[in-house]
């Protein structure tokens, strides 16, 4: 009899372990999601790091782990399942035969849901020859050093040739600026962001220049896996609602602006 306490003290000892065992949260779902080295690192402040900073915040049931890859390999590899979404990506036929977006009833695009809406600019050399007035580029051609360049992937590489421009493809951003620095292109079709971003350094500012007005605004979204989608359509529906809510704050669209225009415009909206 003497012993009974002791048993009855052990398993009031595991049922309260269990108890607290059961109270703790479960450990946060981790999304892979591939981006653009171009972005620069996750922890900067890209406009797309900025938003998902703040729909993690509103998710805390999910943490998200950035993979920056050269663009190309990026979309590649979401393809195939080696990562759960892809961040910031505009539309396109082919991406969407591998990539989910957010669509309306009757299956069209929800831009409601973007991220965020951007255009890319032309930078080139001072004084180049090429030119983009707003519906038609004029001034490339095939010859050496007369044509513009864009990274391999870009949508824009086949909107600015529909619109007369010959455009050369790099394989990467690096590949890509150096080529506009050692005067192998006129100019290069960029983000907005990253041509603001540029232009900030003297060295960049001395011999290169913005020419003509945004070109190919569209809206960019998180897609997603088609796997994803498929077997976890709540999680998905979530995240997206999270970022139409954080896209519509008046503190994300500051911070957009902000950076869209290297600090010096805040009334530009996403």
């Amino acid at each position: 009899m003497a012993r009974w306490p002791a048993r009855w003290l052990a398993l009031l000892a595991l049922c309260t372990a269990g108890l607290l065992h059961a109270a703790e949260p479960p450990p946060p779902r981790v999304l892979r999601i591939c981006a653009n080295v171009a972005l620069g690192p996750p922890e900067g402040n890209s406009s797309p790091y900025l938003m998902m900073r703040r729909v993690q915040e509103l998710l805390p049931g999910l943490r998200f782990e950035f993979s920056p890859l050269p663009w190309v390999r990026c979309l590649q590899e979401a393809g195939q399942g080696r990562f759960d979404a892809v961040l910031s990506a505009s539309h396109t036929p082919q991406r969407a035969e591998h990539l989910r977006y957010p669509t309306g009833p009757q299956g069209e695009l929800d831009d409601s849901k973007r991220m965020f809406q951007l255009g890319y600019a032309l930078l080139r050399r001072k004084g180049a020859a090429a030119q983009w007035d707003g519906n038609r580029f004029n001034g490339t051609s095939a010859v050496a050093g007369e044509a513009l360049g864009a990274e391999r992937g870009y949508s824009v590489v086949q909107f600015a040739r529909a619109h007369g421009a010959h455009v050369e493809e790099r394989s990467n951003i690096t590949s890509l600026l150096e080529s506009l620095r050692l005067g192998r292109l006129q100019g290069a079709l960029l983000s907005q962001e990253h041509a603001a971003q540029l232009l900030t350094e003297p060295a960049w500012a001395q011999n290169h220049e913005l020419n003509g007005p945004a070109l190919a605004t569209r809206p960019y979204f998180l897609p997603v896996t088609a796997h994803l989608a498929e077997h976890e359509p709540a999680l998905v529906a979530s995240l997206w609602a999270a970022i139409e809510k954080v896209r519509r704050s008046p503190a994300f669209a500051q911070e957009y602006s902000l950076a869209v225009s290297w600090g010096q415009r805040r009334d530009l909206k996403p």
